[in-house]
């Protein structure tokens, strides 16, 4: 049998080749042996999970890790999915992060295959199982994600921890919730309105991280002049700031326009100079930092 198989781009730049294929596979092959005869044709981690399309039909999910599963028990064959008179055609829609084994127990057991309200019903569950994760991370890794300079800085503009491992840092100001995240290469923040910058190396997105806070936190700028160069590109709603220091590129994007010049301002200086400017007195620590400390 002549098989079209064709999938969804998963990312930016996955859409310039065509994902689109011809594949001659057995007419007596079980939908089991199909799917691992035919996979959407690219490399992703076990946790991302597709849903399979025979003609339009959808009949079974499908993960790397766990191959292809129905949910349907009349479709055991490729003789018994639904036919049509041209080519048959087998279509992957990347489904994201949502979980093989959750969404398939959702669809045996009568679910709709609706995406949107699957996937607010697996909201709450994805993020339970990621605090989880991240607590037993926090147990067993030794290594942070902040020095303990940057979280005693933070700590000094009223930052209090919350969670803390190697690639993640949750903190309170007040009400609001800051979250710090490296991914690769880049160290991710965010504070209460959302994405605030993604800086590299890790150096620079804790400085950024106390410069930003202080100046929240006090009102005002401490620094005007940059006491480095650096080159700012602009893009709809992003700007790119960049120096080199020898064979290191120092990168950061800013998504806030008032951001720019503040962070060029920073760049160059280090967080015990921040922390000087706005708070030259030490604060005591609070029972919350002194309990930080232990925990390492």
């Amino acid at each position: 049998m002549l098989l079209e198989v064709d999938r969804d781009s998963v990312a930016m730049g996955d859409d310039v080749v065509p994902h689109r294929r011809s594949v001659q596979v057995a007419d007596d092959l079980s939908v089991a042996e199909l799917l691992r005869v035919v996979t959407p044709d690219i490399a992703v981690p076990d946790t991302w999970t597709w849903v399979c399309h025979w003609n339009g039909v959808p009949f079974a999910v499908h993960s790397s890790g766990r191959g292809g599963r129905v949910w349907d028990g009349r479709y055991r064959t490729v003789a018994d999915l639904p036919r049509r008179e041209v080519t048959p055609e087998l279509f992957f829609a990347y489904w994201t992060q949502v979980d093989s084994d959750w969404l398939l127990e959702q669809l045996r057991g009568g679910e709709p295959l609706d995406r949107r309200a699957l996937e607010r019903r697996w909201a709450p569950v994805a993020a339970e199982r990621r605090e989880r994760e991240l607590r037993d991370r926090e147990r067993t890794v030794a290594t942070r994600l902040l020095d303990g300079a940057t979280v005693e800085a933070l700590g000094r503009f009223g930052a209090v921890v919350d969670l803390h491992t190697d690639t993640f840092c949750r903190f309170h100001v007040g009400q609001g919730r800051w979250v710090v995240r490296r991914i690769d290469s880049m160290t991710l923040v965010d504070d209460p309105l959302g994405r605030r910058g993604s800086l590299r190396p890790v150096a620079v997105a804790r400085l950024w991280l106390v410069a930003a806070l202080a100046r929240d936190a006090e009102g005002y700028e401490a620094f005007t002049t940059p006491v480095v160069d650096s080159a700012v590109r602009a893009s709809p709603g992003l700007w790119t700031i960049t120096r080199t220091v020898g064979d290191r590129q120092e990168l950061a994007q800013q998504h806030r326009p008032e951001d720019v010049a503040w962070f060029r301002a920073v760049l160059g200086r280090t967080v015990p100079e921040v922390v000087a400017a706005y708070r030259p007195d030490p604060a005591p620590p609070s029972p919350r930092r002194r309990w930080w400390r232990h925990r390492r």
